[in-house]
C-alpha cells in the first residue's frame, strides 16, 4: 500500500524547495494571500494577452446531462472514448459535483486502458443555478468533446481540445438543483497506498481565500500497464472539508497522471481544475528535497515534470528497443535481418542496417526536442529557407520563411547561391554534404554565403541559425480570370498548427464564394494525416462527407491495426466538384494522400511534375531523449488505389523561380489558371504522356530524417 505521507508529505519545510522564485512566491502567499491572488491574476492575465458536429455516442451523466468524447489517434483515426464516472458529492456549501474521465478502448489502441485517462472531466452544479462542464486534455493530440443539457438527442456544445488548448468549459444556466446519487460508478479509490519503487513523490498546496495556504489531500484513482508496456498511475488532489466548506473527496482541484513510458521516461502531469492557485511539487528519486516545483492556476492549467531512468538509456537498451520495434511493427518486418544489436555503437547506426533499402527512404531517428518542436509547435532551428537546383543546375532559393534569419538577411525567391561555407553547390552535391555543410542545428551557429540576386549583384553575408517559426500557408489570394473567382493557396506542411491556418484561409475563400481552387503543394513533403483529412474535407465538404478518406494496411502481425478513416464536413468546407493541384517531386506523403483520397469523389487535376510516390505512413515512439519514426503502414483511397509510382500531372510545367509565389505569370500557376479557364494545357506545357518525365529532371538535394520532413535549411 502506498503511504500517503510519502505522496503528500505536508511536513516538508518550505526551505527544501529547489526553486528560489517559488519559495519567494510561497512566502508572499503565506503572508498576504488575498494580495498575492490579485497580483498573480494580473500577471497571468497580462501574459495571456501577450503571448456542432452531430455525434451519436456519449453517455448520460444524469437524467438531463449528456457528454461524449472522440479521440483522434494515429493508429485508428477517430475513435469513441469510453466514459468512466469517478464519483459525485455535495459540498458543505451546497454545490454539487460529478467527476470522471474518458479513456481509449484497449480494443482500439494498444495504449488504451480503463486506468489511463485521456480526458479528465469535472461537472459543477453551482448553488446559483449554473452548470459547468469542464474538460481537461491529458495526452493524445486531438480530442473532440461534446455536451448537451437538457439532452435533446444531439450535441449542443462541441469543442476540440489539443496539446496546446488543454482546457474547455461548457456552461449552462437555469439548471435543476443537483441531488447526490447513490451510485458512485465503478471507481475505487484509496486514501493511501504503498510507495512503489521508482514512483515520483508528489504533493500540492492550495492557496485559499478562507485559510490561506492549505495542504491538499491525495486520492489515488488507479494504475495499470498498457499493452504497449507503458505504466500509468493517476489520481487527484482535493481540499479537505476540515479546511474549507467546498472541500470534498469527490471535488477534485488538481488531477494528476503519472506516465511511465516504456522508453524509461516518467512524466508527472498536473491538471489545474478550479481554485485560483495551487503549488505543485515532485521528487524522483524520493529524497529530502523536491526536485521540481511549479504553480498552476486558472490561467496556466497544465504543467509537466519529467524524469528519466538512466539505466534504460544505455546504448544497448536503446538498440534493443529499436531492434524489437523494427522486428514487430515495421511495415517490412519480414525483411529485417537477424542482427546482434549489442554490436552497434548507436541506435541510429543500427537502424541504418535494419531498414529495407529497396523500398524505405523515410524511417529515421531524431531527438525528441526537434521532433516535437516541429510537429507540435511549428518551429525548428535553422536559417529558414528552401533551396532547389534549376534546369541550368544553378542552386536557387525557393522561398523564405517570414522573420527567419534568411528573411532578415534579405534572401528572396530566385536568389542564386554561389558558395556555402566556401564550397560551391556542385561540390556539395557531388560529395552529398547537404546534411553537414550548414553545421550543427543549434542557435548561434554561423554560416557563410556568397549570393547573386536576379539583377546579377553578388554579395557575401553571414547568417546565424535560430529558431524558425514555420508558416504553413505562405501565400493565398483570389485571382479573377474569365469571370471566375479562383482561390489560390500555397500550403507548405501538414503540422499541428496548420489546422487553424487552413481554417482561416478557407473561411476567406468561402466568404468570397470562389468558383475554383488551386492548391499549390509543390514543396510540401507531408506530415500528419489528421491535417490531410481536415484539408481534403475542407475541399470536398458535402460531396465527400462520410465517405472513405483513407484505408491503412499494416504488416501481417499487426493486421488488427488496419483501419478506415472518413471525410468530415468542417464549417468552412467549400463543397467543390474540382480542385487543381500544383505538384513537384517534393510533393510527398500527406500531400499525395489528399490528392488520392479525393480522386474517387471529385475531379482532381494536377499540373507541374510527378509527385514523389510515398504511399506509406509512420508512427512515432519516444525512447530516452530520442524519437523513432519507422514506416508502419500503407495508405489507399476508397478504391484501394495507392501512388507508389507517384501521381503524374495532367499538364507538365516548370517551377519559375524568377517570379514570386502567387504571381499569375509564374509557369505552374499560369498553367493551372489556363486549364481552369480553357480546359486544356498551355501550348508551352505538355499533357501527360506527350513528354518524357526525365526531361524535367534536375539535380535533387538529398535530405534525410526530420530534415527531409522539414525540407528547409
Amino acid at each position: 500500500m502506498m503511504d500517503q505521507s510519502n505522496m503528500t508529505n505536508s511536513r516538508r519545510e518550505l526551505a527544501e524547495t529547489s526553486d528560489p522564485l517559488i519559495e519567494g512566491l510561497e512566502r508572499m502567499a503565506e503572508r498576504e494571500p488575498i494580495t498575492f491572488m490579485k497580483k498573480m491574476m494580473f500577471v497571468f492575465i497580462a501574459l495571456r494577452f501577450l503571448v456542432g458536429p452531430v455525434y451519436a455516442g456519449g453517455s448520460m451523466v444524469t437524467s438531463d446531462l449528456w457528454i461524449g468524447a472522440v479521440i483522434h489517434t494515429e493508429e485508428k483515426g477517430a475513435v469513441e472514448a469510453v466514459w468512466q464516472k469517478g464519483g459525485d458529492g455535495v459540498t458543505q456549501g451546497g454545490d454539487g459535483v460529478i467527476w470522471g474521465y474518458f479513456y481509449a478502448n484497449p480494443d482500439d489502441v494498444n495504449w488504451g486502458s480503463p486506468q489511463n485517462p485521456e480526458v479528465f472531466v469535472k461537472i459543477w452544479f453551482d448553488r446559483s443555478g449554473r452548470l459547468d462542464v469542464s474538460f481537461f486534455h491529458v495526452s493524445v493530440p486531438d480530442i473532440d468533446v461534446y455536451s448537451d443539457y437538457p439532452y435533446s438527442g444531439a450535441a449542443n456544445n462541441y469543442d476540440r481540445i489539443t496539446l496546446s488548448e488543454r482546457y474547455i468549459r461548457h456552461d449552462y444556466e437555469s439548471i435543476r438543483p443537483y441531488a447526490e446519487e447513490d451510485d458512485d460508478g465503478d471507481f475505487s479509490e484509496e486514501e493511501s497506498s504503498a510507495l512503489v519503487a521508482g514512483v515520483p513523490q508528489i504533493s500540492a498546496r492550495i492557496l485559499t481565500e478562507e485559510k490561506g495556504m492549505i495542504n491538499a489531500v491525495w486520492h489515488k484513482g488507479g494504475e495499470d500497464t498498457t499493452a504497449g508496456e507503458h505504466k500509468v498511475i493517476w489520481g487527484y488532489f482535493h481540499a479537505s472539508p476540515d479546511d474549507v466548506n467546498w472541500g470534498n473527496k469527490d471535488n477534485p482541484d488538481l488531477f494528476v497522471k503519472i506516465w511511465f513510458d516504456a522508453s524509461g521516461r516518467t512524466d508527472v502531469n498536473f491538471f489545474h481544475v478550479s481554485v485560483p492557485f495551487i503549488f505543485v511539487y515532485s521528487d524522483s528519486p524520493n529524497d529530502t528535497d523536491y526536485d521540481q516545483t511549479d504553480i498552476t492556476s486558472v490561467y496556466q492549467r497544465y504543467c509537466r515534470h519529467e524524469y528519466r531512468t538512466d539505466t534504460v538509456c544505455s546504448v544497448e537498451e536503446q538498440n534493443e528497443f529499436v531492434y524489437n520495434l523494427m522486428k514487430e511493427i515495421y511495415f517490412w518486418s519480414d525483411e529485417v535481418p537477424e542482427t546482434d544489436y549489442t554490436a552497434y555503437r548507436s541506435p541510429e547506426d543500427l537502424l541504418d542496417d535494419l531498414i529495407f533499402e529497396e523500398s524505405d527512404k523515410w524511417s529515421y531517428i531524431e531527438s525528441q526536442e526537434e521532433h516535437y518542436s516541429y510537429f507540435q509547435e511549428g518551429k525548428y532551428v535553422g536559417l529558414g529557407f528552401f533551396l532547389k537546383f534549376d534546369n541550368n543546375d544553378n542552386l536557387r532559393v525557393r522561398f523564405v520563411y517570414q522573420n527567419s534569419p534568411g528573411d532578415t538577411a534579405g534572401l528572396v525567391r530566385g536568389d542564386k547561391i554561389l558558395e556555402i561555407n566556401g564550397k560551391t553547390p556542385m561540390e556539395i552535391y557531388l560529395y552529398q554534404q547537404w546534411d553537414t555543410i550548414f553545421g550543427e542545428d543549434e542557435p548561434g551557429v554561423r554560416v557563410d554565403f556568397k549570393i547573386e540576386d536576379l539583377n546579377g549583384t553578388v554579395r557575401e553575408l553571414t547568417m546565424e541559425k535560430d529558431w524558425v517559426t514555420v508558416n504553413t500557408t505562405l501565400h493565398y489570394d483570389i485571382l479573377e480570370s474569365n469571370g471566375l473567382k479562383i482561390g489560390y493557396l500555397f500550403f507548405n506542411t501538414f503540422i499541428e498548427n496548420a489546422e487553424s491556418e487552413l481554417d482561416t484561409v478557407f473561411s476567406y475563400f468561402k466568404q468570397n464564394r470562389i468558383d475554383d481552387l488551386i492548391l499549390d503543394l509543390r514543396y510540401n513533403g507531408g506530415g500528419q494525416t489528421s491535417i490531410a483529412q481536415f484539408l481534403a474535407s475542407l475541399i470536398g465538404g458535402d460531396r465527400v462527407d462520410g465517405e472513405i478518406f483513407m484505408k491503412t494496411v499494416h504488416n501481417d502481425e499487426y493486421s488488427s491495426w488496419n483501419d478506415t478513416t472518413y471525410f468530415t464536413n468542417p464549417e468552412n468546407a467549400l463543397n467543390l466538384d474540382r480542385v487543381v493541384f500544383i505538384t513537384s517531386r517534393r510533393s510527398c506523403s500527406a500531400s499525395e494522400v489528399v490528392m488520392n483520397s479525393l480522386k474517387p469523389f471529385i475531379d482532381v487535376v494536377s499540373v507541374g511534375d510527378i509527385t514523389c510516390g510515398k504511399p506509406f505512413g509512420m508512427y512515432g515512439w519516444d525512447f530516452c531523449d530520442k524519437f523513432i519514426v519507422p514506416v508502419t503502414f500503407k495508405s489507399m483511397n476508397a478504391l484501394d488505389e495507392d501512388y507508389g509510382n507517384g501521381i503524374s500531372p495532367l499538364c507538365y510545367s516548370g517551377d519559375d523561380l524568377t517570379r514570386p509565389l502567387g504571381d499569375a505569370q509564374e509557369d505552374s500557376l499560369k498553367a493551372a489558371l489556363h486549364y481552369i479557364t480553357d480546359g486544356a494545357c498551355l501550348n508551352n506545357s505538355d499533357r501527360a504522356g506527350t513528354r518524357r518525365v526525365e526531361n524535367y529532371q534536375h539535380k535533387e538535394i538529398e535530405l534525410h530524417g526530420l530534415r527531409r520532413e522539414i525540407g528547409a535549411f
